[in-house]
C-alpha cells in the first residue's frame, strides 16, 4: 500500500510522528464511551489455565496462503503460516500500540526459527533468552514457536476441535500465552532448561515439556493486545462494519476472523514507529515512510473514541486536548 509522509494539508512527519505517539498512549489507557459493548471471553479450560497446549505444527516449508480467508485457511492447511500476512499486519499493527510487546530477538549465531515463527518477545524475555544464548555460544536452540497471533490461535483452537493437525490440546484465541510474548517452544529443552529458568524462563514441565514463560523481572502479560490490533485493523478496512476495540476475543471478533483475508488487509497498519518486520533473511526494516499516512486530525480523535471502553475518561480527554494542541 503507497503511503505518504505528507498529509493533504502539508503537515510534516514529526508532526504526525508526535500525534501517533499520542494515540498509542490513548489507545493504552482507554476510557468508557457511549455506545461501547464488551465481548464476554468463554472460560477456559483446565489445561488453558494452567497454560499447557500441544505443540504447534513445524513447517517444512514456508506454506504460502493457498486460500483466501482465514476460515478456508482452516480446511485447507496445517501450517500457522497460512496467515503469515495477516499475522505480521496484526504484529505490526501491536508494535504501534506498545514498542515493548514485541521487540525482534537478533540474529544469532546458535539460534535458528522456524519457518512460521515470528523472532519476536516482550522486551524483558527478549532480553533473557539473548543473554542465555549469549552465554552458551557452542550450543544450538531451535525455536519451532515463540509470539504467535491470534489469527495463528485461532486456526490452532480449531484444528484442535476438529481433531486435525496433530493438535491435542490449544487454548483459545486470546488467553494463549504465545499471543504475550513471553512464550517459547524449544527443540532442545533439556539442554537449555537450565540456562532459561535461572535467567527468568518457567519451565513447564512433562506435560509441555518443550514450553518455556517468561516470568522473571519485568514481565508484563500483554494478553488481548494482538486481538485488539486485530480490532483496529478490522474497523480501518470495514468502516460500515465496525466492532469494539477491546482487546476480548467473543463471538463479533471471531466472524470477522473468519473472514478475514489470510494475506493481510488492504489498509494494513498505521504508526509513526519504525517498524522491523521479519522476512526470510529477518533483515527487512519498513520505516515511516512506509507506515505513516497523513491522516487528518479528526479521523485520528474518531479512532481514538471509539477504542475507549473502560473508566478512564479523564485520561483519554485529556490526551484528546493534546492532540488538538498539537494541531493548532
Amino acid at each position: 500500500m503507497a503511503c505518504r509522509v505528507l498529509n493533504a494539508s502539508g503537515m510534516d512527519a514529526t508532526l504526525i510522528l508526535r500525534r501517533f505517539a499520542l494515540l498509542a498512549t490513548l489507545a493504552a489507557a482507554p476510557f468508557a464511551g457511549a455506545g461501547c459493548l464488551s465481548e464476554t471471553p468463554e472460560e477456559l479450560d483446565d489445561g488453558e489455565l494452567e497454560g499447557i497446549e500441544a505443540p504447534e505444527p513445524v513447517d517444512q516449508v514456508d506454506e504460502a496462503a493457498t486460500s483466501t480467508t482465514v476460515s478456508g485457511a482452516v480446511s485447507a492447511s496445517c501450517s500457522t503460516s497460512s496467515v503469515k500476512g495477516l499475522s505480521l499486519q496484526i504484529i505490526n499493527e501491536a508494535r504501534c500500540m506498545n514498542g515493548d510487546a514485541y521487540v525482534q530477538v537478533p540474529k544469532l549465531a546458535n539460534v535458528t526459527f522456524g519457518s512460521a515463527v515470528f523472532p519476536y518477545l516482550e522486551k524483558p524475555a527478549k532480553d533473557a533468552l539473548v543473554a542465555a544464548l549469549k552465554a552458551n555460544p557452542s550450543r544450538s536452540m531451535t525455536i519451532n514457536s515463540g509470539l504467535r497471533t491470534v489469527a495463528q490461535q485461532y486456526l490452532l483452537y480449531r484444528w484442535y476441535q476438529q481433531g486435525r493437525c496433530g493438535i491435542g490440546l490449544a487454548a483459545k484465541p486470546g488467553s494463549s500465552n504465545h499471543e504475550t510474548g513471553l512464550a517459547l517452544d524449544i527443540s532442545q529443552y533439556s539442554a537449555w532448561k537450565s540456562s532459561l529458568t535461572s535467567r527468568g524462563f518457567k519451565w513447564l514441565g512433562s506435560g509441555d515439556p518443550v514450553h518455556f514463560d517468561y516470568a522473571g523481572s519485568g514481565a508484563v502479560s500483554h494478553k488481548g493486545l494482538d486481538v485488539k490490533a486485530f480490532q483496529r485493523l478490522w474497523n480501518r478496512n470495514h468502516p460500515e462494519d465496525k466492532i469494539d476495540t477491546d482487546g476480548v476475543w467473543g463471538p463479533q471478533t471471531e466472524a470477522r476472523m473468519k473472514k478475514s483475508p489470510t494475506k493481510g488487509f488492504a489498509k494494513g497498519p498505521t504508526c509513526g514507529l519504525a517498524i522491523t518486520t521479519p522476512d526470510a533473511d529477518s533483515a527487512s526494516v519498513e520505516t515511516m515512510e512506509d507506515f505513516v499516512q497523513g491522516i487528518p486530525l479528526d479521523q485520528i480523535q474518531e479512532e481514538a473514541i471509539e477504542e475507549t471502553c473502560s473508566d478512564h475518561d479523564h485520561e483519554a480527554g485529556e490526551h484528546i486536548e493534546q492532540i488538538e494542541q498539537i494541531a493548532e
